[in-house]
């Protein structure tokens, strides 16, 4: 998977369903269940970016060994 396609599906997607969506539901009155259209928009958005990250660890992190993953989980730690 490439870094632009992977920043896409794992960065753009699930920020382009929220920023963009939410303000513009927000303004129509339709109902489900009782609930606003757009607070049930955020409820399905939330599968979505797990969805999203998902994908990007399947097609790209899944296969990297551990010594070529660049992240410093000893951070912070007393020696």
């Amino acid at each position: 998977m490439s870094p632009f396609l992977r920043y896409t599906v794992g960065i753009a997607v699930p920020f382009l369903s929220v920023i963009p969506t939410v303000p513009l539901l927000e303004h129509l009155d339709t109902t489900v269940m009782g609930a606003p259209l757009a607070l049930i928009w955020l409820f399905c958005c939330i599968p979505l970016a797990s969805g999203c990250l998902a994908i990007c660890w399947f097609f790209h992190d899944r296969k990297l060994p551990d010594e070529h993953i660049n992240a410093d989980y000893d951070h912070g730690r007393a020696p």
